[in-house]
């Protein structure tokens, strides 16, 4: 379920533009009351909205040869969010990835994931207009990380009144269900794209004071390669928030 667009609400569309433009270097385009940032195959669109309630939570693909290449730039710039002593977490299984978090412009958990069932020449999908970085042969020692490398939107966290329930609608609308789901969590796509559904009130990991909350977001995707079979159309998953799957 490839991610194409978000729409989605920030407290602070200047705060969000520079970050994104001069901390991770991606292609922004502001409008009066609204940023549109290009993570890749992704345009994510932010609209004005002081009194928005609440954190929010975003992941970006990248390459799994580029991983450390991110640590470090990551490190260099905005900083890792732990758990513990932990910065680097492996994935449960079925997920095959792994990921690093940090934090973003008002207050959102942001993470860079590396899914290794996906193909190794990522790279080629980088975003035109992208300042990307120095580019690499798979098996060779990678140049410095740079925005090109994030390849898309991988997840979107989405509150929803009955993650169960919302689900199993998914599910038979053929946007799979990991099996590492609980009551308060569950993840609800594909390795090329996934909604993370969560309870109001839960902290994103690994934080425990940056809390889910009912942003209005409307996400759009379509079928890829590793999410054939998927049924087109809207699926209202709770009041202003809205997955669209297109052809």
């Amino acid at each position: 379920m490839e991610i194409i667009s978000v729409d989605t609400v920030t407290r602070s569309t200047a705060e969000t533009a520079a970050y994104y433009e001069t901390v991770l270097g991606l292609p922004v385009q502001k409008e009066i009351g609204a940023v549109e940032i290009t993570v890749g195959r992704t345009v994510v669109r932010f609209r004005e909205d002081p009194a928005a309630e609440g954190d929010q939570h975003y992941a970006f693909l990248i390459d799994d040869a580029r991983f450390d290449a991110a640590r470090a730039f990551l490190e260099a710039g905005p900083g890792l969010l732990s758990d513990g002593d932990r910065t680097e977490f492996e994935s449960q299984p079925a997920w095959n990835a792994r990921s690093l978090y940090f934090p973003g412009p008002d207050r959102p958990v942001l993470e860079v994931i590396a899914r290794r069932d996906l193909p190794q020449d990522l790279g080629a999908g980088r975003a035109a207009g992208a300042k990307a970085s120095s580019p690499h042969t798979p098996g060779t020692q990678p140049g410095p990380f740079g925005p090109g490398d994030l390849l898309s939107v991988s997840e979107v966290g989405i509150a929803v009144p009955d993650v169960v329930r919302t689900a199993d609608r998914l599910t038979d609308a053929g946007i799979g269900r990991y099996p590492d789901g609980s009551e308060t969590f569950s993840p609800a796509g594909h390795i090329d794209g996934m909604l993370i559904l969560v309870s109001l009130g839960r902290a994103w990991f690994p934080t425990s004071d940056r809390v889910v909350a009912e942003p209005p977001v409307t996400v759009v995707a379509q079928a890829g390669a590793a999410s054939p079979g998927i049924v087109q159309g809207r699926y209202e998953l709770a009041p202003g928030r809205v997955l669209v799957v297109r052809p």
